[in-house]
Order: structure tokens, then sequence, then C-alpha cells
């Protein structure tokens, strides 16, 4: 594991050093979970101030790193960096840290699909040294702290990004400097934030920007927003589309290299993959046709950083769903449940919808409020009970305070429910054999609660 000294670090983030010089390998903004010899950060949050944990940490601690003036704490001869900001001081290691590796790097966003295709390029990349986002730390502090966390041996780091309002990932992706960028795809998540599709676009292509020389951007095809995407090595992936298109963005794109990947779906789970000479048939082992195209921006990721495609084709069909998305259990009675409870917004929704329509059994809903959407929220959710109806959905049921709207709309197999009590007795007594169960909605609804309970029941 690499080693760092204090002074380069403090003298990189415009700290002042207190104390003596030293080497140190690990970072920590927790005091709960600190491990010997981190450096401590005190985060200043909404509800916390990390500054308050400082004592708690010092028996681990090797440093501390503080906005706030510490010299008459007893830190039994430690030392501790000053600065004026401890969250820029954070972002401002991590950028010191990664720019000492010689791994390449990987930066993933997207309102849909980001966390799979991470969890999904992490498997294909598995046989070589890696470090990825750990679960969804993708934000302005947890990108840093994934920064932080390599080991300086890596071949590859892969870094998912987050926003929720514009202006978010850019210098976040400045600080990772990607070798290869990929857009996932546009959708509503966090439309409150970004108020049209349109904004969601630039914020999220705002990734390509800090793209290294020679590197890829890896962009769906579905790319209809008029927004610069700086010129460079470029990997288009998704749904065919006609050639004048194809035409126009190599063009667009003079001097650089231009490639397509595209898919067709042959049946359930089954997809076709063009790319160049290669034209393959993947066996997906995950639910939903949008995973088609989740896979294949993984696949345009792993080629444009040189992985064999007989690996990748190995790797991509026998990775499992990441948890709670759409992930399949079958409970007895021919009744199945599909725990797709991660999170939620309009675009998933009915993308969950539309795989639950394919089922053979009758089909109910279980849905939780979806947050961050502004204005339109009664909009969005009155269009998932009216298209889960036009999908031939049996029953409709929610609980939370905005999804009401979307079982009233419904209609007479609608039902909404004002707390867990009322909702579990619901599903107790009325749950019918061979039925096919969708629980989904943002993670603020907290919907893990009634999947563990349908899982124990006894049916």
């Amino acid at each position: 594991m690499k080693k760092y000294s204090l002074l380069e670090i403090s003298n990189y983030i415009d700290g002042t050093l207190h104390g003596s010089d030293k080497l140190v390998t690990s970072f920590s903004i927790d005091s709960r979970t600190i491990k010997d010899g981190d450096v401590f950060f005190g985060i200043k949050g909404n509800n916390y101030d990390g500054h308050d944990f400082i004592k708690d940490s010092l028996n681990k601690a090797s440093c501390i790193i503080t906005s706030k003036d510490i010299k008459d704490l007893n830190l039994n001869g430690k030392p501790y960096i000053k600065v004026n900001d401890t969250l820029q001081a954070l972002q401002k290691t991590s950028e010191y840290v990664r720019n000492k590796s010689s791994a390449k790097f990987i930066a993933i966003t997207g309102s849909n699909g980001k966390t799979t295709v991470k969890e999904m390029l992490a498997h294909v990349l598995s046989d070589y040294k890696i470090t990825f986002t750990k679960g969804n730390l993708n934000n302005h502090i947890g990108v840093p702290l994934t920064l932080l966390s390599i080991n300086q041996d890596e071949d590859f780091v892969i870094v998912e990004i987050g926003s929720n309002n514009p202006g978010e990932i850019e210098p976040l992706a400045k600080i990772v400097n990607p070798d290869v960028a990929a857009v996932t795809n546009i959708g509503y998540a966090h439309i409150e934030g970004f108020k049209t599709l349109k904004n969601t676009a630039k914020e999220k292509y705002s990734i390509f920007k800090h793209i290294k020389k020679n590197g890829f951007a890896v962009i769906n095809n579905d790319y209809k927003y008029k927004i610069n995407i700086k010129r460079t090595n470029k990997i288009y992936f998704g749904y065919s589309e006609n050639i004048y298109k194809k035409i126009c963005k190599v063009i667009k794109n003079i001097f650089y290299k231009t490639f397509f990947l595209t898919i067709f779906k042959k049946r359930k789970n089954i997809f076709n993959i063009k790319y160049k000479s290669i034209n393959e048939i993947l066996n997906l082992n995950l639910n939903g046709d949008h995973n088609f195209l989740n896979a294949s921006c993984a696949i345009s990721i792993s080629i444009s950083l040189g992985v064999g495609f007989e690996k990748i084709k190995e790797k991509v069909e026998n990775f499992e769903a990441v948890s709670s998305r759409l992930k399949l259990f079958k409970l007895g009675k021919n009744i199945d449940l599909i725990d797709d409870c991660y999170n939620a917004n309009p675009s998933s929704f009915k993308a969950a919808i539309s795989f639950l329509s394919t089922c053979d059994q009758k089909k109910l809903v279980l849905m939780g409020d979806m947050v961050e959407l502004g204005n339109d929220t009664k909009v969005f959710h009155t269009e998932i009970g009216k298209y889960a109806k036009n999908m031939g959905i049996n029953k409709f049921l929610s609980v939370g305070e905005c999804s009401k709207y979307a079982s009233d709309v419904f209609g007479v197999d609608g039902h909404h429910f004002e707390d867990a009590e009322s909702l579990k007795s619901y599903l107790n007594n009325n749950i019918e054999p061979s039925t096919c169960i969708l629980i989904k909605g943002s993670r603020s609804s907290k919907l893990e609660e009634y999947v563990e309970f349908l899982k124990a029941r006894r049916y």
C-alpha cells in the first residue's frame, strides 16, 4: 500500500501542518469506523459536524485535518493540518492520491442504471486488480472517499458519480480525470433539481469534459439533446439507428475514433450485439429489457479498455442482479416477488412495470413514493398508475403520501394504505396463488420492510 507524506498533502491542499511530518496510508471521516493510522477529516454536514468527534477519533487517528483551532486539545503529540474548508481538503487530498496512481480510471453517471453498470463492469474486470465505488458513495463526499481507498497497485479504478443538482458532476469528473467516461441514459431522476431533461443531459454530459487525451466517451445512442460533447474517441451504444445519423456523428467527431455498438432483442433475457466484426448473442442473467442497454454500456466500456470480447461475454453472462434491483424471489404457490425497491423515478418505474407485464401470473404492483420530482410530483405519480393499467397490471397497491395519486387513477383494483400495519394485513390475507408482485419506490420509502415481510410469510 502506498504511503503519503503529511507535508506533501498539506502543501497540496493549501493547509498548514502542525507537528512532525509522517507517512500515512488511509483516511476516514467517521469516528465510529476509524481504523488505526487513519487521517481523520472533520467534515461539517447538514446534521452534524465532524469536529465534534475529533476527541473520539484520537485513539486511532494518525493525524487530524481541521478547519477549527484545536491547539488546546490534548492531541498526545499527534500532528494536525489546519485548512480553511475540510470538504475542499477532502476533495483535494483525493485528487492528490488519484494523481499518484497509474491505473486506468473509469467514471460512470446517468439517470438510471449507473450502479448496475458499475457492478457489471467490476465483475468483467474482476480478474484484474481493481477498486470501485462501494454502495452508493457517488456524491461530493463519496467520490473522494472512493479515490482515497485506492491501494496504488490497481489496474483499474471504477468511480460512480451521481448528481441531484446542476454543477455537481464536473468538479468530481475533474478530480477523477477518467480514461473512460460513460453516461448510461438521461431520464427523470432528480428532476426537481434539474427542472428539464435538457438540463439533466447537460449535467450528465459534463462528465466528458475531463476525459484524458486519447480516452473514450461511452454514450447512449439515444443522444437527442443539442449539447456539445467534446471531441474525443467515442463509442455509441444502443439500438440501431439510421446510417445518416451515424455519418453525422462521425463527421462531428472528425480526427477522433467513432464506433457503434448495436444491440437487438432476440427474446426474454437474450440479445444480439454487433460491434465491428463482432456479431454475438448474449444471454443475460438479469431481468428487464432495460438491462440490455446497461449491459451494452458495460461492454462498450470494457472494449474501450482493451478487454477481449470472449472474456467480456463470459463475465456479462454470469453476472447476477445487484441487491434490490429487479431481484426475483420464488415464494411458493407460484407466487413470485420482484424486489426493485433500491430506488425509483418515472423512467425506471415504467421499465420495471414493463418487465412485470411479461410475467404469466396475475400481476400486482406495490408502490412507494418517488421523490425529488418537483412541481410535477402529482403528474409523474399519476402517470405510473395509468401506465400500470395500460400494461395489464391486475392490482395496484400504494403506501406513502404521493403514491396515492397512482393507486387512485388505477381504478377499482387500486388500494392505498396509510400505514405499514394495514398494508401488511392486506398482503397477508389477499395475495392469491400464481401472482407476481413488484415492489418499487424511492429509498426514503424503505420498502425493504415489505420485501422481508413477504419473504418470511408462510405460503
